[in-house]
């Protein structure tokens, strides 16, 4: 969760990423001629609020998350729920689906947490297997602040030091059990473009900026 003084930084890049993914919904609604079946895998509703309007009456959108997601929903995201589709799953898995069906796939800010290389692959290729078109955005390695625990640095050390350096600097990562620490680090792993570029292949890779890369997204 990103504190409040950097909260407007992160609208400003929010809204200009999402300015792609509307320009890709557009395109497909035209082609089609009716609205496009959406899968958000991992995704959130308070993420389709930050989606014009305009944009989202244009889809059918499914949400797909691990069991007990959709438990607790905040106020905003409860009243909004029956407008979506909400289906249980796993990313790394997703058989439940034919291929190809759906138009667009969308994985915001996700696959960089569902584990290992090996499971970012699984992913990578399920959602290529069931997405005709796609939009996957993750954050960037090369950026200095991991937009996850908000400390500088530390996401480029290796996971014992990482785990050392946030249990003496992070006050809510210091209270985790040791068997926490070893998961958060596991399932927090932003990519570099390279890295995107070899889960999506086919996928058009670009980066946005702020100094550093600050997020790479690939759209096929």
């Amino acid at each position: 969760m990103f504190p409040l003084y950097l909260k407007p930084v992160s609208r400003l890049f929010r809204e200009r990423r999402n300015r792609r993914l509307v320009a890709v919904i557009d395109q497909m609604q035209i082609l089609k001629g009716a609205a496009i079946d959406v899968l958000d895998v991992g995704g959130s509703i308070v993420f389709w609020l930050s989606v014009p309007d305009t944009a989202r009456a244009k889809c059918k959108i499914s949400l797909i998350n691990l069991s007990g997601a959709y438990d607790g929903l905040p106020p905003e995201e409860e009243r909004l729920k029956s407008t979506f589709t909400l289906l249980t799953g796993d990313a790394r898995d997703l058989s439940q689906f034919d291929d190809g069906a759906f138009d667009l796939i969308v994985c915001n800010s996700v696959i960089e947490h569902v584990g290992s290389w090996a499971d970012m692959e699984a992913a990578a290729k399920e959602a290529q297997r069931v997405g005709r078109r796609g939009w996957v955005q993750v954050p960037a390695f090369e950026f200095p602040v991991e937009q996850h625990f908000l400390l500088p640095f530390v996401h480029w050390f290796a996971d014992p030091i990482q785990i050392k350096l946030l249990a003496a600097l992070h006050g809510e990562f210091k209270k985790r059990s040791f068997h926490d620490q070893q998961m958060s680090v596991y399932h927090v792993r932003p990519l570099t473009r390279g890295q995107l570029s070899r889960l999506f292949p086919r996928a058009e890779s670009r980066s946005e900026w702020f100094i550093f890369p600050k997020s790479h997204i690939a759209i096929w």
